[in-house]
């Protein structure tokens, strides 16, 4: 667009000093503006609407290159804006019948799957048990978790989920080493900690369980004394569990 206008400006001249070459058509040159020698030429009607209509269009582009400009602003704002917010529900702390988000559980140990989502276990009930290997009375619900796992396999799964930053992939590994060792083909997976995890599910004293049902919301939150046989085919069936909630 620049260049269109500067060019009509160089063109004015001519409609100043050349007037009396549309009669007697003749090469002119008008005085020279410091460095800068106009050449004009004999200008008619038709050639500055040309101009005049190329100025238009090239205007009319600038503006239509502002309107995507600001539509492709605008839909980025809106895609950030749901991302923000999505992001904010994933971190805000569940409680007692909310939906779980579909969080990944990026690193599994003892189980089919080096990573999985929540949505991998849909149609099951879940028992999180929120653990680490420092914690003597976690360990030892151990076996009957996994005693239960073997029973309920196809109805509920449980998953121990370590909140211990310490407890590194190679910690664990020994430590699942050592249980496969006392507990025979010992099924229960093992979840490395993660901070998405724990802005979700925040622990403050262990043991500490979370029931899940099958469609997806939180039963209860409990301690140890609470993980009976009895409450875990409740959970299973979809029944009322009527626990009491573990307060840190």
């Amino acid at each position: 667009m620049k260049k269109t206008i500067f060019s009509i400006a160089r063109a004015l001249p001519c409609l100043f000093f050349g007037i009396d070459l549309i009669k007697k058509p003749k090469r002119c040159v008008p005085p020279s503006y410091g460095n800068l020698s106009l050449s004009c030429f004999q200008l008619d009607g038709q050639t500055t609407r040309n101009a005049a209509k190329l100025a238009n269009r090239e205007i009319n582009l600038e503006r239509l290159l502002r309107k995507k400009i600001i539509r492709l602003t605008t839909v980025l704002f809106f895609f950030s804006t749901t991302l923000f917010a999505q992001a904010k529900a994933t971190s805000r702390q569940l409680a007692i019948n909310d939906k779980v988000p579909n969080l990944t559980l990026s690193h599994i140990l003892n189980f089919n799957q080096k990573s999985a989502e929540f949505s991998s276990f849909r149609n099951k009930a879940l028992v999180l048990d929120f653990w680490a290997t420092y914690c003597s009375p976690c360990i030892a619900e151990f076996p009957k978790m996994d005693a239960m796992q073997k029973k309920y396999g196809k109805n509920i799964q449980f998953l121990l989920m370590n909140t211990y930053a310490s407890d590194t992939v190679e910690v664990l590994e020994k430590f699942l080493a050592a249980q496969k060792a006392k507990i025979k083909d010992f099924a229960l997976p093992i979840i490395l900690n993660s901070a998405e995890i724990k802005n979700v599910f925040p622990v403050n004293t262990m043991p500490h369980y979370i029931w899940i049902g099958a469609d997806g919301r939180i039963k209860a939150i409990t301690r140890a004394d609470q993980l009976t046989e009895e409450n875990v085919s409740r959970l299973i069936a979809g029944l009322s569990l009527n626990l009491k909630t573990k307060k840190d």
